[in-house]
């Protein structure tokens, strides 16, 4: 680690005589008073409603509150394939993507970034730096008028400990997989390196941060993710929550199982529909329907192992669920269910299903555990794995009023903590420390 601490002084130096070379003057700043709104350049590869995910959801939801409160937001970002503009403005927030072809490239996507970030700050603003990934983030480091505004680092979960787990499944050389976790870990760090604040979004992945930072700490400060719970509701409307279930071929006597995830190793999906073949193989009786919200990479291989276990009655593969639709989901079904096996830094999916009155079992991995805690240590899984969440689904569905009289708690619970306006508070505030501390 403390090669890393030279070698990334040492990048930066050199950078700086790059950067003299350009005749460039940059207005980074022009704030006298924290009254006045700032400017934030939000550094991301992917970003809502290019790409659907938690982290990008979160970011989303914060940005465009921000916009309304007065701040400006620009995003700088990749572009998920070739069918965004360059450039567009939604909810108030400022997009400026780079083209695909170029972001699979790190010398031309280095270079893009550079042009971009340059090209931003050239305008007065009162700039801070929001980062999200730390690709983005360590190109941007490489300009000397962004190194010179404060800077947050999102810490969502480690890209280290995600790719690990997708190289396994994808790459086979050992060696091409080791050089690349080490860089990917050495750009996380110099992000870290270089921020005033890093956010987390829970203990647990504060806990991860610490292990991989042991030098001097930046400001920390734990701000959970939130849902909307305006549009996450429960719903009395029966006509509507019966339509819904008869969509998906969930007759009234069955209990709907919900789970909304990204189809990937880590995800524990291929647990969950082991669990669910040990349930019906002890209960045949039991009348009940798994319904798998989302897309991702395992798509054909969770499906076929569903088809092998005898399950296509009992478990529904629906793709990817519009975000419009997505509330009446949540309010018809019966119970949420997080199978995650794996890095869970909190779980968006988990705090919407809450603010629809939806009780949620979670295994305990991660933010997951200082969520359901809370609420009642009834919702989580005894452990990860397969036979853990068996026996907690299969006591629900012979016993489902212990978990049916949460619903109003759970509710409660998003309501007092995970409000979008709350969390975007905590982050208005960190804005405003970070500043004043420039």
């Amino acid at each position: 680690m403390y090669c890393q601490e030279l070698l990334s002084i040492y990048l930066i130096k050199l950078m700086d005589w790059i950067d003299l070379l350009s005749p460039n003057i940059y207005y980074v700043s022009r704030m006298n008073s924290s009254k006045e709104k700032l400017a934030i350049l939000s550094l991301q590869y992917y970003s809502y409603p290019d790409a659907v995910g938690g982290a990008w959801n979160l970011t989303h939801e914060i940005n465009k509150r921000l916009v309304e409160r007065g701040h400006r937001v620009v995003i700088i970002t990749c572009k998920p394939d070739d069918k965004y503009p360059d450039q567009e403005e939604i909810n108030g927030v400022e997009f400026d993507r780079v083209s695909f072809a170029v972001s699979k490239d790190p010398i031309r996507l280095w270079n893009a970034i550079r042009r971009k970030v340059k090209h931003h700050l050239r305008e007065e603003e009162s700039w801070v730096a929001h980062v999200h990934h730390p690709l983005v983030g360590a190109f941007a480091l490489t300009t000397k008028c962004y190194r010179q505004i404060p800077k947050i680092y999102h810490f969502h979960s480690s890209w280290y400990d995600e790719e690990k787990i997708n190289l396994t499944e994808t790459d086979q050389d050992k060696i091409n997989r080791y050089f690349r976790l080490k860089i990917i870990r050495w750009l996380e760090w110099v992000c870290y390196r270089y921020s005033k604040s890093i956010l987390f979004l829970s203990e647990y992945t504060r806990k991860r941060f610490i292990d991989y930072f042991p030098f001097k700490k930046p400001r920390m400060r734990i701000i959970p993710g939130g849902a909307d719970t305006t549009k996450f509701y429960p719903s009395e409307n029966i006509n509507e929550l019966n339509a819904i279930r008869n969509q998906l071929g969930i007759p009234v006597e069955h209990k709907f199982l919900l789970t909304v995830r990204r189809l990937e190793a880590r995800m524990g999906l291929d647990k969950l529909i082991t669990a669910i073949a040990e349930i019906v193989n002890r209960n045949p009786e039991l009348k009940f329907k798994l319904v798998i919200a989302g897309k991702g990479s395992l798509n054909d291989k969770l499906k076929s192992q569903a088809t092998l276990s005898g399950l296509d009655d009992h478990i529904h593969f629906c793709g990817f669920v519009p975000d419009n639709l997505l509330p009446g989901y949540y309010a018809a079904a019966d119970i949420f269910i997080l199978p995650t096996t794996f890095i869970e830094g909190f779980g968006i999916a988990t705090v919407e299903a809450l603010s629809s009155g939806l009780p949620v079992f979670g295994t305990p991995v991660g933010g997951t555990t200082e969520i359901l805690e809370s609420i009642d240590k009834k919702l989580l899984f005894r452990d990860a794995d397969a036979k853990s969440m068996a026996e907690k689904i299969e006591w629900f569905l012979k016993n489902p009023d212990p978990i049916f009289s949460l619903k109003s708690k759970c509710r409660e619970e998003a309501l007092q903590k995970y409000s979008w306006d709350l969390v975007t508070d905590r982050f208005e505030e960190e804005l405003d420390l970070v500043w004043k501390s420039k």
